[in-house]
């Protein structure tokens, strides 16, 4: 989520750049983002951040606003809005939120592996070989955590008799998956190619 949506909003410009012109529908599309913002945003620190952000942008403008004496509409649209986001933050404060469990997030992904466990296991070295998590985590801590998502049961010594046998293969070619993966995509944009 970024911190500054609320103040890249059409209403914010509006203010800032002073403008009357359809005032009314921009702040309710404004007041629509803040809604959407604390109903589907999952972390709160960024919910609050957002909001206080966009609480102080609000605050300076009206203060600049005022000095500036600028027409009343305007001055009057700063005010609602300044006073919503602070109504909105004091409540958003109170909401207790609980902490949904691994589990019930993983159901929602709703990813189940279709492919073979080996093909997983795979695809785990691949990511460990390129870092893409990083350099802490072990090729095992990848597989077992891509397995939990994906719902795929899977032992350490399975992973590692696997990964072994992986090894063994023809030196042509060890990565089966990997090999599928590649030609299957490249074969898709080359049609994508020639239909566009």
């Amino acid at each position: 989520m970024d911190v500054f949506s609320l103040t890249e909003t059409e209403f914010f410009r509006k203010l800032t750049d002073g403008e009357n012109d359809n005032l009314h529908i921009a702040y309710k599309e404004f007041v629509l983002q803040v809604s959407e913002l604390c109903n589907k945003e999952p972390h709160k620190g960024c919910v609050i951040s957002a909001l206080l952000f966009v609480e102080v942008e609000i605050s300076h403008l009206q203060t600049a606003a005022q000095r500036r004496e600028v027409n009343d509409a305007l001055v009057s649209f700063i005010n609602k809005a300044l006073c919503f986001v602070r109504q909105t933050l004091s409540h958003y404060k109170e909401i207790d939120f609980r902490a949904v469990g691994e589990e019930n997030m993983l159901d929602r992904l709703g990813l189940d592996w279709k492919a073979n466990k080996t093909d997983l296991i795979e695809l785990g070295y691949a990511f460990k070989v390129a870092n893409c998590f990083g350099t802490k985590l072990s090729a095992k801590d990848i597989i077992g955590r891509l397995a939990r998502i994906f719902k795929v049961d899977m032992t350490e010594s399975y992973i590692y008799k696997k990964y072994s046998e992986m090894r063994m293969r023809g030196r042509n070619s060890r990565t089966y998956f990997m090999d599928t993966l590649i030609d299957g995509l490249n074969s898709f944009m080359s049609k994508q190619d020639q239909e566009d």
